[in-house]
Protein backbone atom coordinates (compact mmCIF):
# COMPACT_ATOMS: atom_id res chain seq x y z
CA UNK A 1 0.00 0.00 0.00
CA UNK A 2 1.26 3.07 -1.20
CA UNK A 3 1.03 6.13 1.28
CA UNK A 4 0.73 10.13 0.37
CA UNK A 5 0.78 12.65 3.02
CA UNK A 6 -0.95 16.42 2.23
CA UNK A 7 -1.20 19.02 4.44
CA UNK A 8 -3.94 21.62 3.58
CA UNK A 9 -3.00 25.13 3.25
CA UNK A 10 -2.50 27.82 0.89
CA UNK A 11 -2.18 26.04 -1.72
CA UNK A 12 -5.53 23.70 -1.90
CA UNK A 13 -8.98 22.81 -0.42
CA UNK A 14 -9.38 26.33 1.75
CA UNK A 15 -11.40 27.20 4.29
CA UNK A 16 -14.58 29.66 4.49
CA UNK A 17 -15.27 29.50 0.42
CA UNK A 18 -16.75 33.35 -0.83
CA UNK A 19 -20.14 33.23 -2.43
CA UNK A 20 -20.00 34.07 -5.76
CA UNK A 21 -22.49 34.74 -8.89
CA UNK A 22 -23.46 32.39 -10.75
CA UNK A 23 -24.92 33.18 -14.67
CA UNK A 24 -27.43 30.95 -17.11
CA UNK A 25 -27.25 33.76 -19.37
CA UNK A 26 -27.19 37.73 -19.88
CA UNK A 27 -30.68 38.15 -18.39
CA UNK A 28 -30.52 35.65 -15.31
CA UNK A 29 -28.75 36.21 -12.17
CA UNK A 30 -28.41 34.26 -9.33
CA UNK A 31 -26.61 33.59 -6.29
CA UNK A 32 -25.12 30.57 -4.58
CA UNK A 33 -23.81 29.82 -1.09
CA UNK A 34 -23.68 26.95 1.30
CA UNK A 35 -25.88 27.20 4.60
CA UNK A 36 -27.64 25.32 7.05
CA UNK A 37 -31.13 24.89 7.37
CA UNK A 38 -32.17 26.17 11.01
CA UNK A 39 -35.91 26.04 12.86
CA UNK A 40 -36.53 29.78 14.31
CA UNK A 41 -39.55 29.55 16.11
CA UNK A 42 -41.56 27.94 13.13
CA UNK A 43 -40.30 29.28 10.14
CA UNK A 44 -37.36 27.74 8.36
CA UNK A 45 -34.31 29.87 8.47
CA UNK A 46 -30.91 29.63 6.22
CA UNK A 47 -27.83 30.25 8.31
CA UNK A 48 -25.39 31.09 5.08
CA UNK A 49 -21.87 30.80 5.20
CA UNK A 50 -21.08 34.24 3.61
CA UNK A 51 -24.66 35.98 3.70
CA UNK A 52 -25.82 35.73 7.02
CA UNK A 53 -29.15 35.11 8.00
CA UNK A 54 -31.69 34.22 4.66
CA UNK A 55 -35.79 34.17 4.77
CA UNK A 56 -36.92 31.90 2.04
CA UNK A 57 -40.51 32.70 1.18
CA UNK A 58 -41.04 29.99 -0.85
CA UNK A 59 -40.18 27.21 1.92
CA UNK A 60 -42.14 24.66 -0.22
CA UNK A 61 -38.93 23.99 -1.52
CA UNK A 62 -36.94 23.07 1.30
CA UNK A 63 -39.88 20.01 1.48
CA UNK A 64 -39.20 19.09 -1.84
CA UNK A 65 -35.61 18.62 -1.57
CA UNK A 66 -36.30 16.92 1.56
CA UNK A 67 -33.97 19.31 3.22
CA UNK A 68 -37.13 20.76 5.87
CA UNK A 69 -34.84 19.65 8.63
CA UNK A 70 -33.51 21.50 11.49
CA UNK A 71 -29.23 21.77 10.51
CA UNK A 72 -29.79 20.26 7.81
CA UNK A 73 -26.54 21.80 5.23
CA UNK A 74 -27.88 23.19 1.52
CA UNK A 75 -26.57 24.73 -0.74
CA UNK A 76 -29.01 27.27 -2.20
CA UNK A 77 -29.25 29.25 -4.94
CA UNK A 78 -31.33 32.11 -4.67
CA UNK A 79 -32.44 35.64 -5.54
CA UNK A 80 -33.17 38.44 -2.97
CA UNK A 81 -36.79 40.07 -3.03
CA UNK A 82 -35.50 43.60 -2.51
CA UNK A 83 -31.82 43.48 -4.39
CA UNK A 84 -31.42 47.27 -3.76
CA UNK A 85 -32.67 46.59 0.37
CA UNK A 86 -31.42 43.45 1.43
CA UNK A 87 -32.02 44.42 5.13
CA UNK A 88 -35.12 42.50 5.24
CA UNK A 89 -33.31 39.19 4.09
CA UNK A 90 -35.90 37.69 2.02
CA UNK A 91 -35.43 35.51 -0.53
CA UNK A 92 -36.89 33.80 -3.56
CA UNK A 93 -35.12 29.87 -3.73
CA UNK A 94 -34.26 29.47 -7.85
CA UNK A 95 -32.91 25.61 -6.61
CA UNK A 96 -31.51 23.59 -3.79
CA UNK A 97 -28.93 21.10 -3.40
CA UNK A 98 -29.33 18.95 -0.14
CA UNK A 99 -26.07 18.33 1.21
CA UNK A 100 -25.47 15.02 2.88
CA UNK A 101 -25.64 15.89 6.77
CA UNK A 102 -24.54 13.23 9.42
CA UNK A 103 -22.45 12.72 12.71
CA UNK A 104 -18.61 11.26 12.68
CA UNK A 105 -19.08 7.74 13.74
CA UNK A 106 -17.02 6.21 15.98
CA UNK A 107 -16.41 2.60 14.78
CA UNK A 108 -15.56 -0.35 17.48
CA UNK A 109 -12.28 -1.80 16.18
CA UNK A 110 -13.58 -5.30 16.28
CA UNK A 111 -17.45 -4.52 14.75
CA UNK A 112 -16.57 -6.27 11.39
CA UNK A 113 -20.23 -5.85 10.54
CA UNK A 114 -19.96 -2.29 10.68
CA UNK A 115 -16.40 -2.41 9.08
CA UNK A 116 -17.75 -4.04 6.40
CA UNK A 117 -21.36 -1.94 6.00
CA UNK A 118 -18.69 1.05 5.95
CA UNK A 119 -16.94 0.17 3.14
CA UNK A 120 -13.21 1.20 2.26
CA UNK A 121 -14.11 2.04 -1.90
CA UNK A 122 -11.92 4.73 -3.44
CA UNK A 123 -12.38 8.19 -3.18
CA UNK A 124 -11.08 11.45 -3.77
CA UNK A 125 -11.14 14.38 -1.49
CA UNK A 126 -11.18 17.51 -3.61
CA UNK A 127 -11.63 20.34 -0.77
CA UNK A 128 -12.85 20.34 3.16
CA UNK A 129 -14.01 23.86 4.38
CA UNK A 130 -15.08 24.83 7.79
CA UNK A 131 -17.90 26.89 8.81
CA UNK A 132 -20.03 27.66 11.88
CA UNK A 133 -21.15 24.02 12.73
CA UNK A 134 -20.32 22.21 10.53
CA UNK A 135 -16.74 20.39 8.13
CA UNK A 136 -17.53 20.12 5.03
CA UNK A 137 -15.91 18.04 2.22
CA UNK A 138 -16.04 18.34 -1.38
CA UNK A 139 -15.55 14.78 -3.15
CA UNK A 140 -15.32 13.21 -6.38
CA UNK A 141 -15.95 9.20 -6.64
CA UNK A 142 -16.74 6.47 -9.79
CA UNK A 143 -20.34 5.53 -10.70
CA UNK A 144 -22.79 4.60 -12.84
CA UNK A 145 -26.10 4.17 -11.76
CA UNK A 146 -27.80 7.37 -10.18
CA UNK A 147 -30.48 5.37 -8.43
CA UNK A 148 -27.53 3.95 -6.20
CA UNK A 149 -26.46 5.87 -3.33
CA UNK A 150 -23.20 6.08 -2.08
CA UNK A 151 -22.62 5.56 1.74
CA UNK A 152 -20.19 8.15 3.09
CA UNK A 153 -18.89 8.75 6.48
CA UNK A 154 -16.21 10.25 8.43
CA UNK A 155 -15.00 7.86 11.44
CA UNK A 156 -12.60 6.84 13.79
CA UNK A 157 -11.37 3.24 14.35
CA UNK A 158 -11.41 1.87 17.95
CA UNK A 159 -8.93 3.31 20.63
CA UNK A 160 -8.83 6.18 18.44
CA UNK A 161 -11.97 7.60 18.89
CA UNK A 162 -9.78 10.46 21.46
CA UNK A 163 -7.67 12.91 20.37
CA UNK A 164 -3.67 11.87 21.13
CA UNK A 165 -0.96 13.98 23.39
CA UNK A 166 -0.79 16.27 20.42
CA UNK A 167 -4.41 17.04 20.02
CA UNK A 168 -4.27 15.40 17.05
CA UNK A 169 -7.47 13.00 16.12
CA UNK A 170 -7.29 10.45 13.76
CA UNK A 171 -10.02 9.62 11.24
CA UNK A 172 -10.52 7.80 8.21
CA UNK A 173 -13.16 8.96 5.02
CA UNK A 174 -15.05 5.77 3.82
CA UNK A 175 -16.96 5.50 0.98
CA UNK A 176 -18.94 2.18 0.11
CA UNK A 177 -20.26 2.25 -3.89
CA UNK A 178 -22.83 -0.22 -2.74
CA UNK A 179 -22.56 -2.53 -5.46
CA UNK A 180 -22.41 0.51 -8.13
CA UNK A 181 -20.08 0.08 -11.14
CA UNK A 182 -17.32 2.42 -11.13
CA UNK A 183 -17.89 4.19 -15.04
CA UNK A 184 -18.01 7.83 -14.54
CA UNK A 185 -16.65 10.95 -12.18
CA UNK A 186 -19.16 11.83 -9.82
CA UNK A 187 -18.72 15.22 -7.42
CA UNK A 188 -20.53 15.44 -4.54
CA UNK A 189 -20.51 17.32 -0.59
CA UNK A 190 -20.88 16.03 2.81
CA UNK A 191 -21.40 17.22 5.90
CA UNK A 192 -20.51 16.53 9.54
CA UNK A 193 -20.82 18.75 12.70
CA UNK A 194 -18.44 19.79 14.27
CA UNK A 195 -19.54 19.07 17.83
CA UNK A 196 -19.85 14.92 16.50
CA UNK A 197 -16.01 15.46 15.89
CA UNK A 198 -14.73 14.01 19.11
CA UNK A 199 -12.72 16.45 21.54
CA UNK A 200 -13.59 19.55 19.68
CA UNK A 201 -16.23 20.49 21.85
CA UNK A 202 -13.78 20.49 24.64
CA UNK A 203 -10.98 22.11 22.86
CA UNK A 204 -8.81 18.96 22.97
CA UNK A 205 -8.94 17.97 19.25
CA UNK A 206 -7.09 20.79 17.28
CA UNK A 207 -5.72 18.60 14.36
CA UNK A 208 -7.55 16.09 11.84
CA UNK A 209 -5.11 13.21 10.62
CA UNK A 210 -7.79 12.19 7.75
CA UNK A 211 -6.92 8.53 5.95
CA UNK A 212 -8.20 8.02 2.20
CA UNK A 213 -7.70 5.23 -0.03
CA UNK A 214 -8.23 6.36 -2.99
CA UNK A 215 -7.38 3.22 -4.89
CA UNK A 216 -4.88 1.54 -6.99
CA UNK A 217 -3.14 0.68 -3.67
CA UNK A 218 -2.88 4.16 -2.34
CA UNK A 219 -3.32 5.54 0.58
CA UNK A 220 -3.59 9.69 1.69
CA UNK A 221 -3.28 10.94 4.91
CA UNK A 222 -4.26 14.77 5.17
CA UNK A 223 -3.79 16.86 7.88
CA UNK A 224 -5.86 19.42 8.75
CA UNK A 225 -5.76 22.17 11.13
CA UNK A 226 -9.33 22.91 12.64
CA UNK A 227 -7.17 25.99 14.48
CA UNK A 228 -5.55 27.74 11.83
CA UNK A 229 -6.34 31.61 11.99
CA UNK A 230 -5.02 31.95 8.97
CA UNK A 231 -7.92 31.74 6.58
CA UNK A 232 -7.81 32.13 2.62
CA UNK A 233 -10.54 32.58 0.51
CA UNK A 234 -10.79 30.63 -2.61
CA UNK A 235 -11.23 31.99 -5.88
CA UNK A 236 -14.58 32.84 -7.78
CA UNK A 237 -14.11 30.10 -10.24
CA UNK A 238 -13.08 27.80 -8.20
CA UNK A 239 -16.53 28.65 -6.13
CA UNK A 240 -18.74 28.62 -9.29
CA UNK A 241 -17.91 25.03 -9.85
CA UNK A 242 -17.92 23.38 -6.50
CA UNK A 243 -20.97 24.94 -5.93
CA UNK A 244 -22.92 24.45 -9.24
CA UNK A 245 -25.89 22.15 -8.07
CA UNK A 246 -26.35 20.68 -11.24
CA UNK A 247 -23.28 18.78 -10.74
CA UNK A 248 -24.82 17.10 -8.14
CA UNK A 249 -28.19 15.86 -9.78
CA UNK A 250 -27.25 12.65 -10.47
CA UNK A 251 -25.18 11.75 -7.41
CA UNK A 252 -26.93 9.92 -4.64
CA UNK A 253 -25.28 10.01 -1.15
CA UNK A 254 -26.51 8.44 2.37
Amino acid sequence: MKTKNLLLGLLCLLTLPTTFIACDDDEFVYYTDMATVTDRDGRWVLESDNCGELIPLNTAALKMHDADKDNQRVIAAFNYVDEKDRSNKGIELYDIYRVLTKDVYCMPADDTEANDSIGNDPIHIRRITTSAKHLNFYFSVMGNNSTIAHFINLITVGDKKEPDSNGVLHMEFRHNNEGDHPRFPQWAWAAFPLSSIPGYTEGKTKKLSIKVYEGNDTETIISYDLTDAEKADASLEKNAKEYAISDFSNTKTK
